[in-house]
């Protein structure tokens, strides 16, 4: 009995400290994909998502030098993500989202091949899935971030890729929109879906431009698009409103403060708490460098929430490290779990042969879990990581 309790001891202990991650700690949480730098391929868009029967699906796409076409592998976990096995691999597809209608999973996203906006989907959870259905075409641009059932619709911000011009700043052509479909629709058919006006960033707002739009349903019961913002500080977050046919409501456009809000995050209502949640890529003075724009920022983690969308809290401080260069915790896809937050993330750090190539390529996708979120707190070992 005595073993048994110091080896339960010993693991409560590493899950606190495993949170302050340097180079060759292992990583919290299970590994469920890792890469080495060596292979040229990098691992990102994760995505989770919990089935009808309480499984969890998953998914991440490859890029990099070596990858010669866009691909997606999917996993499932029958025990709550303790472990997870490969179920398919998703040929000509990226920047992918899942989400779940009834029994039907879906991934949302585009052909890699031509950057269409795509749909496909699987009526036996994960293990086979249709052929593309091209919604729009042209060169669209996104990522995993949440789906919002209300009202019998469901609503996903996506983002309308600009022309790709070196002369112009990062993302300054890139377009925000908000995408809806009946819940009852045939979602693989493009007649089902709308879509909202598509707005590129004002140029009175801070930042090169702005991608990577959540949908989020308002205190009001609209739908907002959240941006990620490319600027320095990492300090806002762009907002606008959509009305019922889609269009921009007046005034609604504008950057509102976010802890985060230069990297890809998810930002969710929760009405347990009456509050807003996400994960982000706080981005700590702690580790900031001169003139450092908060989008290289990605080492530090923290879950944030918010009562309104403009007021914001460091929750918990989930993984940090010093080392901004080689480590980033980020594009982190999350969902709530009863009590819990569950979460896949694309991890650039050590493994056991060396460093990542940096930061943001990154060679492994992990899952983890957030107990009890509501009741979150810093260790006193990482509240060094939380501006003052």
């Amino acid at each position: 009995m005595n073993k048994i309790l110091t080896l339960c001891l010993l693991f409560f202990v590493f899950q606190v400290h495993a949170q302050y991650l340097e180079s060759g700690a292992p990583l919290p949480g299970v590994v469920v994909a890792h890469v080495p730098k060596s292979s040229g391929s990098y691992l990102g868009t994760p995505s989770v998502v919990i089935l009808a029967n309480g499984d969890y699906l998953a998914s991440f796409d490859f890029f990099g030098p070596q990858c010669s076409s866009d691909k997606v592998h999917v996993y499932r976990s029958a025990d709550k993500g303790k472990t997870w096995h490969f179920l398919t691999e998703l040929a000509d597809t990226f920047w992918g989202g899942l989400f779940v209608v009834d029994t039907d999973v879906y991934v949302l996203g585009v052909r890699g091949s031509d950057r269409n906006l795509s749909i496909r989907k699987s009526t036996d959870s994960g293990k086979s899935w249709s052929p593309h259905a091209i919604l729009r075409a042209g060169r669209f641009h996104g990522s995993s971030t949440p789906v919002v059932f209300h009202n019998g619709k469901i609503y996903k911000g996506y983002d309308h890729l600009g022309v790709e011009d070196k002369s112009k700043a990062w993302m300054s052509e890139n377009k925000s929109f908000i995408m809806w479909a009946d819940e009852n629709a045939d979602l693989l058919k493009p007649d089902s879906w709308n879509y909202s006006e598509e707005i590129a960033k004002p140029k009175q707002i801070d930042g090169t431009g702005w991608l990577e739009t959540n949908a989020v349903l308002g205190l009001d019961g609209s739908i907002r698009g959240i941006t990620r913002i490319a600027n320095e500080s990492g300090y806002i977050a762009g907002h606008y409103a959509v009305d019922d046919k889609g269009a921009i409501v007046n005034g609604s456009v504008k950057a509102i403060p976010f802890l985060g809000g230069a990297t890809k995050f998810n930002v969710m209502w929760d009405p347990k708490t009456k509050k807003y949640w996400s994960l982000t890529n706080y981005p700590s003075e702690m580790v900031r460098k001169p003139k450092m724009r908060a989008g290289g920022m990605r080492s530090v983690l923290a879950l944030v929430s918010s009562p309104d969308l403009e007021n914001w809290t460091v929750d918990k401080i989930v993984m940090a490290s010093t080392d901004v260069k080689y480590h980033g915790f980020q594009y982190v896809d999350w969902q709530f779990d009863g009590k819990d937050i569950i979460l896949m993330n694309r991890v650039g750090f050590s493994d056991e042969f060396g460093e990542a190539d940096n930061a943001h390529n990154s060679n492994y996708i992990i899952f983890q879990r957030i107990r009890n979120y509501k009741k979150s707190k810093t260790t006193k070992e990482l509240l060094r990581f939380v501006n003052k």
